[in-house]
């Protein structure tokens, strides 16, 4: 926007923003001064113009602000000041100024269609459509990111007086000496490359199938290997706790670049704080370019590659350092058919738009899975299906499945817990994990959900990782969880007792349980009947076509078959397969609503190159996360005076349905919302438990107490 260009201020003192002023030397040199030379292509024009603001129909503004509109007077004021200044340090060159005011017309409109229409002589519901920007497959949309994205590195890195991040280069051979070097610290024989891992040195798109604890993410990174050096690598997982953790694991690996850089990012929606609190002279400026993927290794949740597609954030940029790009997805199986449905699609336009390469990995990958992703990549000549033959053949726990209920099992938990063993308990509601933990309070035992505040989880993911740490500690110990644990921990226990869920979620789960795979030591996944709440959590909650598929039964059924024994990880597999033969993934509701979603929105108008002004990432990237982040109102009286980023460290989410509950019984002392805009909630909260509502509070909220907030 103009600034302080009416104050009485001098002319030199007061500011108009250099981008409209580019975009109209473009316009007045090659439209009416037909310089050859300079080429008004609107690609071009639109880059540079919009290469510090969002780009949109009210140009460069937000729902919130008016449209930009430069005033007459004001562009020739700083014309005179622009003829004065060019004349003092540019004698002979002021004549690119003349006649340039007759350029300003091409502003004088208050939307985006009618700017293109008044500078290209297109008519923006038919001409501007069908001839320069939908026929053309993307050909618009991708020159507008190369020429946007240069344009942004040069100025970024100028502007801010830095140099280019340092490329990344390595063999298979460097990272095997990292890996005997980390085993070294850790005090384990270092016995080289698993044949799986092997296998993985190899160019071009992989789907590997390999159970928890194969070492995939070294194999994977064998994978990036295969590369001239300069192409960036993306690593994406499900959650922020995963992602944190293998950052700090790939710092490891690849160390810095030189005495002030690294080589490795971490970005998610609190990586910020996260890397500040590791480090307090990190700043936002290093997070901003972070964001935009400019390091050679960046870790990030899956939400970060797929916003480029809804035109979120530094979404130019981010395409473009996707360029012939490395980039690995785990855990593929974790993510609803929404999600889903947004990956396949983004897989499918940078594979064929950007020549990115993908090696995707998961324990579990059904075969309509398999299907779907093959298809993404192009087919089957065009990627490498590499399952672990060596560990998928093996066995590791045996798997007992019981009719009781989890308190009928209590004694026998008691039993292993007296003889020093580490026991995992995974239910499918925070509220059920809530009242086992009051139920063993004669234990050392601990309760981990989401439903804690962000310092606070962060503290005891520390203390059950510092329990892993100190094995010769044989006290027992009883971990209580919900579905958080399935990707977030890396941890070993003796006993699994879970409460029934979909196949690939017990096997994740079954994964912390003799991970280090000691084949002389006896352990045991015990699965046991689902409450009827969990139907809502897995199966009514995922098909929104009201066709419920009774994927709990079916699981239940099919591991019942095999009670007692000790299952292979292949036979595992061979139970996904059954457990999903007849639910088609491609005709789900959600599935097919995303990859539509994905293409309207970049088909849209001008929405090639239209930013997105909704800044939400996971209103766009994640299904059925209708959630609100507030702050128990405790800690009102600690905050009150607290920094932005301090006060980040105190939310917890809830969902927006208990959010509008709470707001319409609780009186307004218990609610509040401070200056940063965060939400203070009068809830019962504290580091044992989390948020809790008993079921008496539930009954006064008209909440069934095992399912407020699951």
């Amino acid at each position: 926007m103009t600034r302080a260009l009416n104050n009485p201020k001098p002319i030199k003192e007061r500011h108009i923003r250099h981008e409209f002023i580019s975009g109209m030397l473009l316009v007045y040199h090659q439209k009416l001064m037909n310089r050859s030379d300079v080429l008004l292509e609107p690609v071009r024009f639109f880059a540079v113009i919009s290469h510090h603001k969002a780009l949109n129909d009210q140009l460069f503004c937000n729902d919130r602000e008016k449209p930009f509109l430069l005033k007459q007077e004001d562009f020739v004021a700083f014309l005179e000041y622009a003829r004065e200044t060019t004349r003092n340090y540019f004698l002979g060159k002021e004549i690119y100024f003349v006649g340039l005011d007759r350029a300003y017309k091409a502003f004088a409109v208050d939307r985006l269609e009618g700017m293109y229409h008044h500078l290209f002589g297109e008519d923006s519901s038919s001409g501007l459509v069908q001839k320069n920007w939908k026929l053309q497959n993307f050909q618009t949309r991708n020159e507008y990111i190369i020429r946007k994205s240069l344009l942004n590195i040069a100025d970024w890195t100028a502007s801010g007086h830095r140099q280019l991040e340092k490329p990344l280069e390595y063999s298979s051979d460097d990272l095997e000496n990292k890996l005997a070097e980390r085993a070294r610290k850790q005090k384990r024989e270092y016995t080289g490359l698993r044949e799986f891992q092997k296998k993985s040195i190899v160019p071009g798109h992989v789907l590997a199938i390999a159970p928890t604890g194969s070492g995939k993410t070294e194999a994977s990174l064998l994978w990036s290997s295969q590369r001239e050096g300069w192409e960036k690598i993306l690593f994406l997982l499900p959650t922020r706790v995963t992602s944190n953790a293998l950052y700090r694991r790939l710092h490891e690996y690849f160390g810095k670049a030189d005495e002030v850089d690294d080589y490795t990012a971490v970005v998610h929606s609190s990586a910020k704080l996260f890397r500040q609190e590791l480090d307090e002279t990190y700043s936002d400026l290093s997070y901003y370019r972070e964001s935009a993927f400019f390091k050679a290794v960046t870790v990030a949740t899956v939400d970060q590659l797929l916003t480029q597609g809804f035109n979120l954030g530094w979404w130019e940029m981010k395409t473009f350092h996707l360029f012939k790009a490395k980039v690995i997805i785990d855990e593929i199986h974790a993510y609803q058919p929404y999600t889903l449905g947004l990956i396949v699609a983004t897989i499918e336009y940078l594979r064929k738009e950007f020549q990115t390469e993908f090696y995707i990995m998961t324990a579990t990958m059904p075969e309509q899975l398999q299907e779907i992703l093959t298809e993404a990549l192009g087919g089957a000549e065009n990627r490498l299906l590499l399952p672990d033959k060596e560990l998928l053949s093996k066995a590791r726990n045996h798997y007992r499945v019981e009719e009781k209920t989890i308190n009928q099992l209590k004694p026998e938990i008691e039993e292993r817990l007296k003889a020093g063993k580490k026991v995992l308990l995974v239910v499918n509601t925070v509220n059920e994990a809530i009242r086992l933990y009051d139920a063993y309070n004669n234990f050392y035992r601990m309760v981990y959900h989401s439903r804690f505040i962000t310092r606070h989880r962060t503290e005891k993911e520390q203390l059950i990782l510092e329990k892993e740490d100190h094995e010769e500690d044989r006290e027992g110990f009883l971990l209580i969880a919900t579905q958080v644990v399935e990707v977030s921990l890396d941890i070993d226990y003796d006993y699994l007792y879970t409460e029934n869920a979909p196949i690939d979620a017990i096997i994740q789960r079954a994964g912390r349980v003799n991970r280090k795979r000691n084949e002389e030591k006896f352990t045991e996944v015990v699965i046991f009947p689902h409450l009827e709440v969990s139907k809502k959590v897995y199966e009514e909650s995922e098909n929104k076509t009201k066709q419920v598929y009774p994927v709990l039964d079916k699981t239940f059924e099919i591991l019942s078959q095999h009670n007692g024994e000790k299952l292979t990880e292949s036979q595992l597999l061979e139970m996904v397969d059954n457990v999903y033969k007849d639910w088609k993934i491609k005709d789900d509701a959600d599935y097919r609503d995303a990859k539509v979603k994905y293409l309207i929105m970049q088909d849209r108008n001008l929405s090639y190159i239209k930013d997105n002004n909704n800044e939400d990432e996971k209103a766009f990237t994640r299904d059925g996360l209708d959630t609100v982040s507030i702050i128990p109102m405790q800690f009102e009286g600690k905050l009150k005076k607290a920094p932005y980023k301090e006060k980040k460290k105190y939310e917890v989410t809830i969902q927006r349905s208990l959010f509008n509950i709470l707001k319409s019984k609780l009186r307004k002392t218990d609610l509040a919302t401070d200056d940063h805009g965060f939400q203070y909630i009068e809830v019962p909260y504290d580091f044992e438990k989390g948020l809790y509502f008993d079921s008496q509070r539930a009954k006064e909220l008209e909440q069934d107490p095992f399912t407020v907030n699951l």
